[in-house]
């Protein structure tokens, strides 16, 4: 009989890098839909042992929220957003994905754009938004390839992302992205931040070679990461000032990237305020608790992660910054975060600022 392994529960905690004249992001929450996930490919029993009949288990979904992030950057006075949600127009996604996963998926999209549009300032208009940056390549965080509304953006992806998303379809048939989601004829500037094979190679990490090969091809223009933020090993300081870090945090799907914004300077030796986003990491709220219930094989039929192992160590190293009394984690589908906003609620209207999340009491969801 199968064992689960214990998570590893300690890591070597890199301080934050501080905040460059005391420089925050202003951060707002956006619902962009709904999506229905089988709860079987997300979570195990509470121990392995105690499983439900497996036919039930295997029918039930949960309704989870698909959460977008919109950034402003003071200094610069410019605008980002982190995951697009789900397109509104489903028939035009790929063929694979129509006959494959919205059947498994339901899916009850809504348009960062038409957000940002009806209740954001003028400065938060989609086309005022420098650049969208997506935690990884799946459909349900991609939206329209940032086709609408977005046109004057640049894309930020993750770590062999090009390779993975590229050429995409209509040129590969089965493809599960879109080929004009990562344009190679120069319309977009596109930027991978990426790893060094050498790196790769020194860690023992699976994704070694896929970097080199990508640039001898051109698929990307590279930003290094290489900065240590708290649990994790490798992160990029995005503004260069301590507001906010990209972080590596791979297991999900190619390229899957976290983002820890600072939101509040608090001074007088009291830690600063953080929001990690932690875009695919988990699905349900109870993997903060305990990320061995992820669900994989042999102890389910399926998961909902490329690496389910390499996923659990990304969980374990977010979940030591939901331990943080300062730190928001917010999962692009956690619905506890929108529970702790507005309880009884499934989807939260407008945008919503988590600048003050702390003094909200909005930390910990119903985790």
């Amino acid at each position: 009989m199968s064992q689960i392994s214990p998570t590893k529960n300690h890591y070597h905690w890199h301080p934050i890098p501080p905040s460059q004249n005391n420089t925050t992001c202003t951060l707002h929450l956006l619902q962009a839909g709904s999506i229905k996930i089988p709860k079987h490919l997300v979570l195990l029993p509470p121990s392995p042992s105690s499983s439900s009949k497996e036919e039930e288990e295997e029918d039930t979904h949960f309704l989870a929220p698909d959460y977008c992030f919109l950034l402003h950057h003071p200094p610069t006075n410019t605008s980002y957003i982190f995951d697009l949600g789900i397109r509104k127009d489903l028939s035009n996604l790929p063929p694979y994905l129509i006959h494959n996963t919205l059947p498994n998926f339901p899916c009850y999209p809504k348009s960062p754009a038409d957000i940002l549009r009806q209740h954001g300032s003028p400065a938060q208009q989609p086309e005022n938004v420098k650049a969208v940056i997506f935690s990884h390549m799946h459909f349900d965080h991609v939206g329209d390839g940032a086709k609408t509304g977005f046109t004057n953006a640049e894309i930020w992806v993750g770590p062999t992302c090009c390779t993975y998303a590229r050429p995409g379809y209509p040129v590969e048939k089965d493809a599960p992205t879109l080929s004009e989601t990562l344009p190679v004829d120069g319309s977009r500037r596109i930027v991978e931040v990426f790893i060094s094979d050498e790196e790769f190679e020194r860690t023992g990490d699976a994704r070694a070679g896929k970097v080199r090969k990508a640039k001898v091809e051109g698929l990307y223009e590279g930003v290094d990461l290489r900065v240590g933020v708290g649990a994790f090993e490798r992160g990029f300081d995005y503004f260069g000032d301590g507001s906010a870090f990209l972080i590596d945090a791979p297991g999900h799907a190619a390229g899957h990237l976290e983002m820890l914004v600072r939101v509040k300077v608090n001074g007088d030796g009291e830690e600063d305020d953080f929001a990690l986003l932690a875009g695919d990491c988990y699905h349900h709220p109870e993997l903060m608790k305990d990320p061995q219930r992820t669900a994989r094989p042999p102890f389910s039929k399926g998961s909902m992660h490329t690496d389910p192992e390499v996923a659990i160590d990304t969980m374990a190293r977010t979940k030591a910054f939901y331990e943080k009394e300062n730190v928001l984690v917010a999962g692009a589908h956690d619905f506890s975060v929108g529970e702790a906003i507005v309880s009884g609620k499934e989807e939260i209207e407008g945008l919503v600022c988590l600048n003050e999340w702390r003094s909200k009491g909005w930390g910990k969801g119903i985790a």
